[in-house]
């Protein structure tokens, strides 16, 4: 497989479908431009998927007080125990500014920190979306985003 068509797989974690819209328009641009994006939800997904692939999107919104939705939760146990070395992944995380300022996007920030302490590679800046993510944010923000985190995972 070259290096300019490798396949990537997007977890997810989506209650009220906002981070499932992100999803599939992250994959809607990747696919674009020619890549194999492969989407699963968390709650379904097996570590198994993680251990046989390379290229990650891992995404979630925040819970409670500052949780990870708890879609996450069997998969981010099994994640704990995996060694993700010579593995990449960027990260997501929705949330809502108008609670708790200070637990914006923190489930997020849980997922790449066990990333990392996995020895797992983290590529680029996480996006954070802290409103609804209607068309304006999807076709500017989300859309040159995605763009560039590619680049990235291409440069690896």
């Amino acid at each position: 497989m070259s290096k300019s068509n490798f396949p990537i797989q997007i977890i997810y974690a989506s209650t009220s479908g906002n981070t499932e819209f992100v999803m599939e328009k992250v994959a809607d641009v990747w696919i674009e431009i020619g890549h194999e994006v492969n989407l699963h939800r968390a709650e379904t997904t097996d570590i198994k998927l993680i251990e046989d692939n390379t290229y990650f999107l891992l995404a979630t919104s925040t819970w409670d007080h500052g949780t990870i939705n708890p879609f996450f939760d069997k998969l981010l146990a099994q994640m704990t125990k995996a060694d993700f070395s010579g593995k990449s992944a960027t990260f997501i995380g929705l949330g809502d500014r108008r609670y708790e300022k200070h637990y914006f996007c923190t489930g997020m920030k849980l997922l790449q920190e066990v990333w990392e302490k996995q020895k797992g590679t983290s590529v680029g800046v996480p996006l954070t979306i802290g409103r609804e993510p209607f068309d304006d944010l999807i076709d500017k923000v989300v859309r040159d985003w995605a763009k560039n985190t590619l680049d990235l995972f291409e440069s690896k």
